[in-house]
């Protein structure tokens, strides 16, 4: 007989930057990683439900409760960053006090790096390791706890309450053969996106590759791994028509590097265009400077690409040496200077207390932010996520001074690490003083002014500033 699974969302996904300077551009966008996994279920025939608490987060603890006594689900997967960590807990321990018999799933980037951790300290059952699709699916057809030990890619407690981990599941080799995220299972009317990152409402994520090559040592890739795979353009491009079909009227990459391989970036652009679709989209996690090309910028603007994210992180090429990056100043100077040429909105992400950092490191990237004039730029003070590279030397080093992953928050973290140059009060000072000295600048004021009276979004431009340094 199949089963019951409820699939759920943390309260605060949405919420988490909510009293950080980027609240304003905060969008509301239906999780990509729970549809996923709710699509390799249903094409198994289960009863899948997603319940996201981040729509219901002042009345989350009820509503969790409500939908759990009506569904009766025989499992719950909750997926999960460093941040959300407590959180997760906590809906982990609600749903034992509802019903003890649910097998509660757990997965994400945290739990993937920390198992081990994780399942001592909370009501979880079992972890999945890395990528969930066929993982979960084996879980929920498994009919004995003893077989679990069978099933790669899993840390569990058997009836002992030992932890055992299991063999590591091999990365999916063909992306092409997952199903398409259960978008359906969302109802779109209630997500709302920011109209200072979206033209359209409401925004669907597509996920076009998995995997991350390069080596920033400030990246996670527990995951999805640094073998770079990728979803075919033909595949890519029914994905979107099938998301249009359901309502989406904007469509956001949520890729680590959609440029990886030019010619296939290249080559959905051109299928776009010739399937004659018509939607906004933009690059919003990032792409790399040293991948793009002006060719790929012009495709990609003809086939409805209005902003393209770069990761800058900083403007000191000794510290982009110590990070990893592989990049240069120059090639981002490049890079931002092409999107410009051919009429792409830009933003640029930039990152303080790294490696090497102090004062001087720190003005050096506000200038070459300012130098770079990008429509939007955002920076973020360093978070070292647990099994990253940064993490584990800063940990070697003792000045890990906190393990409460709550504070483990970009905009919003708070001493959670000893930098070697800098105490966190300057950093909190740069980190205003980059916002200050790059939007309060009288030449972007007075291009964001005329911007907005040309294309009459003037009114809602002083909204959002009002929200973003007065409320």
């Amino acid at each position: 007989m199949k089963k019951k699974i409820l699939l759920i969302i943390p309260p605060s996904s949405l919420t988490l930057y909510s009293k950080s300077k980027i609240k304003a551009a905060i969008s509301e966008i239906p999780y990509i990683s729970q549809a996923a996994l709710a699509a390799t279920l249903l094409q198994d025939n289960n009863q899948v439900k997603i319940l996201d608490l981040s729509v219901h987060h002042e009345n989350h603890l009820p509503t969790l409760h409500t939908i759990l006594k009506e569904f009766n689900p025989d499992f719950t997967g909750i997926t999960f960053t460093t941040p959300l960590y407590k959180e997760a807990l906590t809906i982990a321990e609600e749903i034992k006090k509802i019903n003890p018999n649910i097998i509660i799933i757990g997965g994400g980037v945290h739990p993937s790096a920390l198992p081990e951790e994780t399942l001592q300290e909370s009501k979880f059952d079992i972890l999945v390791l890395g990528e969930g699709d066929y993982t979960i699916v084996e879980l929920v057809n498994t009919k004995n706890t003893s077989d679990f030990s069978k099933i790669e890619g899993i840390c569990y407690k058997d009836p002992q309450k030992n932890i055992i981990k299991t063999k590591p599941r091999q990365l999916i080799k063909d992306l092409d053969e997952l199903p398409y995220p259960a978008w359906h299972l969302y109802d779109l009317k209630n997500y709302q996106a920011s109209k200072l990152t979206s033209k359209k409402t409401p925004v669907g994520a597509i996920e076009t590759s998995r995997g991350c090559v390069f080596g920033c040592t400030y990246c996670n890739k527990d995951v999805f791994g640094r073998r770079f795979r990728m979803k075919s353009p033909e595949r890519v491009v029914d994905e979107i028509e099938y998301m249009l079909k359901l309502g989406f009227k904007e469509i956001h990459v949520w890729d680590d590097n959609f440029v990886t391989n030019i010619k296939r970036a290249k080559e959905i652009c051109d299928l776009i265009i010739k399937r004659n679709l018509k939607f906004p989209w933009c690059l919003a996690c990032g792409i790399r400077v040293d991948c793009v090309d002006e060719e790929f910028l012009i495709k990609a603007k003809k086939s409805g690409c209005y902003s393209v994210y770069f990761g800058v992180e900083t403007g000191n090429d000794e510290i982009l040496k110590k990070i990893g990056k592989g990049i240069t100043t120059d090639q981002v100077r490049k890079a931002f200077k092409l999107a410009k040429k051919v009429g792409l909105e830009t933003l640029g992400f930039f990152m303080f207390g790294l490696p090497g950092e102090t004062k001087e490191t720190m003005q050096q990237t506000i200038k070459f932010a300012q130098e770079l004039n990008p429509d939007y730029a955002k920076v973020t003070i360093l978070v070292p996520f647990p099994s990253t590279p940064i993490y584990e030397e800063l940990e070697r080093q003792g000045r890990i001074k906190t393990k409460d992953w709550s504070k483990y928050n970009f905009h919003t973290a708070s001493r959670v690490y000893e930098h070697e140059n800098l105490d966190w009060s300057t950093l909190e000072k740069y980190y205003s003083l980059f916002y200050k000295q790059f939007y309060f600048r009288p030449n972007y004021l007075s291009k964001r002014v005329a911007a907005g009276i040309f294309n009459g979004k003037i009114f809602l431009d002083g909204y959002y500033f009002i929200k973003t340094w007065i409320f």
